[in-house]
């Protein structure tokens, strides 16, 4: 039997995704939607509406081509990460690109994160990959998204109040940064260290065999086990490059957006505001669509650097219905040529 296929021990992506479902609809999930609705309502009465409605009637047609390309060069670099993760499964690289498109999308879409596992349903129904397989490329990737993030947001900070910086912060920031670069490289082992470290504090305070425990550890046993088996030493400078790749993409698609509603802005300036959506955005509160979330981190973002609360609402606007547009456009494409020339490896 192939080591990618299911076996007994395995959760089938099919009963993940039904319970991820059941959980949308879930008290939880209904005050995030709650929360969203109260968020863009206030935000919509902190904007001058016929001046928003103007700026997106006035934007620049080919900055937002050039933005809606930046998206989807973004989708083919997270496609590359993922395709040298799963090198030796036998997934065309178009296939890898159409998975990646239906993550994004219904990352849009779905409530606190759900759409991630969009990732492990198709890897299964196309490439064949277990559970744990799928798992472990999320929590990879993810991983990685956060350290990258960090270090794009400590460097662009330092570049963006220079001086204005006291020397102990400076310090620190590098600290920071030093530290984010050497875990991309040690992650495998810190991984293993803290389930080791998480079962020795079981056994000290002789709770090993509580239900709890027990439980965490029989859904964090095939994660780790993917951990200890992956090869990191051929893979880590494609899959860091590749993580580089994907948030540089993204921060030029919002600097890009930005530009494209004529909202004077720097690089720099825009990779500092725009970690604010990034963080709203990775938290497991938002609502369907993200709409509310999304746009307070952004616009929050955007004003601490020096954007007034106009033009910040109003292109978190903006970049939020363009990434919405744009991803449902790639993964309607994908699934459409996917139909046509077959989902399956042959």
């Amino acid at each position: 039997m192939n080591k990618d296929t299911f076996t007994n021990g395995d959760l089938a992506p099919e009963e993940a995704i039904r319970e991820r479902k059941r959980r949308i609809l879930s008290p939880k999930s209904l005050v995030f939607l709650a929360l969203s609705i109260v968020i863009l309502i206030y935000l919509l009465r902190n904007i001058d509406i016929t001046a928003t409605l103007s700026t997106f009637a006035n934007a620049d047609p080919w900055l937002l081509l050039a933005s809606c390309g930046a998206y989807l060069l973004s989708n083919l670099c997270k496609s590359v990460r993922y395709h040298v993760m799963l090198r030796g499964m036998g997934l065309a690289p178009f296939q890898m690109f159409a998975i990646t498109s239906y993550q994004n999308f219904f990352n849009q879409i779905l409530p606190a994160r759900t759409g991630e596992l969009t990732l492990i349903y198709y890897l299964k129904k196309v490439g064949g990959a277990s559970l744990s397989r799928g798992l472990h490329i999320l929590v990879v990737t993810r991983i990685y998204d956060l350290i990258i993030v960090a270090m794009f947001f400590l460097a662009s900070v330092l570049a963006f109040y220079g001086s204005a910086i006291r020397p102990g912060l400076l310090v620190i920031g590098g600290v920071c940064l030093g530290g984010s670069v050497a875990s991309l490289f040690f992650l495998k082992y810190m991984v293993i260290f803290a389930d080791r470290a998480f079962i020795g504090l079981a056994r000290l305070l002789r709770i090993d065999q509580a239900g709890l425990v027990v439980r965490i550890r029989e859904k964090a046993g095939p994660v780790v086990r993917e951990f200890s088996d992956y090869r990191t030493a051929r893979q880590l400078p494609l899959l860091v490059l590749s993580s580089v790749a994907v948030w540089a993409v993204l921060y030029v698609f919002a600097y890009l957006t930005i530009l494209a509603f004529r909202v004077d802005v720097g690089f720099v300036q825009a990779v500092v505001g725009n970690t604010g959506q990034v963080l709203a955005n990775v938290l497991p509160v938002n609502s369907f669509g993200s709409f509310g979330t999304l746009e307070a981190g952004w616009a929050g973002g955007f004003m601490l650097v020096g954007m007034n609360s106009q033009d910040a609402i109003t292109t978190a606007f903006g970049y939020h219905i363009i990434n919405f547009v744009a991803s449902g456009l790639i993964a309607a494409a994908s699934w459409a040529v996917l139909a046509l020339f077959g989902r399956r490896r042959g």
